[in-house]
């Protein structure tokens, strides 16, 4: 597992000396660096999974144990490292005793090198996810919620409806249902329910949300439902943050048996970051083309944004009617998802339920399908698609950890007959050792006629030599022919053994120039190849 590492300093020989650290450990993985507090902190909102934060004694103008101080209190289960001007043992304790009463867990000096550096980050690495551990197993332990968003693939398809029903629907009495469509909220009109306060007002809130700020906050509207409204005013849901959204998630898992979220059908950062921390996602839709094509647009965006995998999305179909042209099995084929279940139209009763904000007094075939159908569904285990990726998920580990080890993974051997590469690997390994057996052959080949053309170079000149010495005329101006003789004998005693016997047409003696040309044999019967070189005359006297 790589852990996520936050450098906090204005130095640049710390922040290369660093950098080489982390491109050498495939353990630990660079997220940012910033060079002062303020970019700490709001490098954290952006990276909620750094598991170490480096701060340089010198940063923020030489304020880096107040910073360190100052991060402590903001992630206490975030593991610090301080990087100090230390030279000796003397100093390092020294350091270590300052870096210790601001909340660091080690400290580093500015020149240490890779194996020390490497050696702290994985004791304070260990450290930071025992840490996590053990307060996710604490507040999980007795209490195991659910926290279902339901998200629309477009406006007016019916999200906060239904959002409101799943959570009437469950009996368990203590349901939690939120608002989180914070610029246009309107589920405190559905319930009837005068608000003063809402779910913005919990984004102040430094640290973890806490059981008594939840009941502070929500209206309780009968049944054993409680309703944590949107802002009245929709420009407040500005103040609210990816850290706060993520912490209220948190507090609603381990504070309610069911929390139903409506995020509406916009996304923003505050909106993604609970439909990715969310337990079960519904996306809403109705049996019309633009509400399908929106809901695979939405899918598609989640997918791409790494918010949610399209696995891991449930898809309702909203307003069904024996009327519609669009059927649930063209529905499914549009948008490429399984129908989880299907809410029929209310018609004129359900309606007037909606008008006088009396949904949760009055019973309609909406709500029964939806207490039968939608509660069922959203209590069931998690889907087989999920669970396939989650166990994937965990054999990747399991394999990249073996592989780190020196080890081979082990492999099932369903994993192996369903492996693609496997067979592909089978077929492709004859080709392979084919090509690599007429390359080889074409580098020996290629030796054969290098070695060839050198032979006929050296031969030629050996010829040229003894024309030049000789004289290739005689007083009468004619060829001399026991010069040419000579030559050609001369051409053959220098070319190795085994190119003795060249023919005389293959050595061309000229008054200027000789020229050799010697057959090189191939491996491939009936063809050979030819290596031919020439040489100039100079005559000597």
């Amino acid at each position: 597992m790589v852990t996520k590492v936050l450098l906090a300093t204005a130095s640049p020989e710390v922040r290369d000396h660093l950098g080489h650290v982390f491109a050498e450990s495939d353990q630990f993985e660079l997220a940012a660096s910033v060079p002062d507090g303020a970019g700490t902190l709001t490098a954290l909102d952006r990276h909620p999974d750094v598991g170490i934060v480096v701060i340089d004694e010198a940063a923020d103008d030489g304020h880096g144990h107040a910073l360190a101080r100052s991060v402590g209190l903001a992630a206490p289960l975030i593991g610090i490292v301080m990087v100090v001007d230390a030279r000796n043992p003397s100093e390092m304790n020294t350091a270590m005793a300052a870096a210790m009463e601001v909340g660091a867990r080690s400290v580093i000096a500015r020149n240490a090198g890779l194996e020390e550096v490497l050696t702290r980050f994985e004791a304070v690495a260990s450290w930071s996810t025992v840490a996590r551990a053990a307060i996710a197993a604490e507040r999980n332990g007795g209490r195991g919620g659910q926290v279902v968003a339901v998200a629309g693939a477009k406006g007016g398809v019916g999200t906060s409806v239904l959002a409101l029903l799943l959570a009437r629907a469950d009996r368990s009495g203590d349901t939690t249902l939120v608002d989180f469509d914070l610029g246009a909220g309107d589920l405190a009109a559905y319930t009837g329910v005068r608000t003063r306060r809402s779910v913005v007002d919990l984004a102040g809130v430094e640290g973890e949300v806490t059981a008594r700020m939840l009941r502070e906050t929500t209206y309780e509207v009968g049944g054993g439902l409680r309703l944590l409204p949107a802002p009245h005013d929709g420009e407040r849901g500005e103040d609210m943050t990816p850290a706060a959204a993520r912490s209220i998630v948190s507090a609603l898992r381990f504070e309610s048996n069911l929390a139903v979220l409506d995020v509406g059908a916009h996304l923003d950062e505050q909106r993604a970051t609970v439909i990715e921390f969310a337990d079960r996602v519904l996306l809403v839709t109705t049996p019309d083309l633009p509400a399908l094509r929106g809901a695979r647009r939405v899918i598609a965006q989640w997918d791409r944004l790494a918010i949610r995998r399209p696995a891991a999305v449930e898809l309702v179909l909203n307003r069904r009617s024996s009327r519609d042209e669009v059927t649930p099995q063209l529905a499914e084929r549009i948008v490429e998802r399984p129908i989880a279940f299907t809410v029929p139209d209310g018609g004129t009763a359900f309606a007037g339920a909606v008008n006088t904000a009396t949904l949760l007094e009055t019973p309609t075939p909406v709500h029964t399908a939806v207490a039968e159908v939608g509660i069922a569904a959203i209590s069931a285990a998690a889907a087989p698609a999920q669970a396939d990726d989650e166990q994937a998920e965990v054999a990747a580990l399991v394999a990249g950890t073996a592989h780190r080890n020196g080890r081979p993974a082990r492999r099932s051997p369903r994993a192996r007959r369903s492996d693609p590469e496997s067979g592909q690997s089978t077929v492709e390994l004859p080709v392979v050792i084919l090509i690599t057996l007429l390359v080889l052959l074409l580098c020996v080949q290629g030796i054969g006629w290098a070695t060839s053309l050198l032979a006929a170079r050296a031969a030629a000149q050996e010829g040229a030599r003894t024309v030049g010495v000789a004289g290739y005329y005689d007083r009468f101006g004619n060829p001399r022919d026991d010069v040419i003789e000579q030559a050609r004998e001369d051409v053959r005693d220098r070319l190795p053994d085994g190119w003795g016997q060249v023919d005389d047409a293959d050595i061309e003696v000229l008054a200027d120039e000789v020229s050799v040309r010697v057959t090189v044999s191939t491996l491939v019967p009936g063809l050979d190849l030819s290596a031919s070189s020439s040489a100039p005359v100079y005559t000597e006297r």
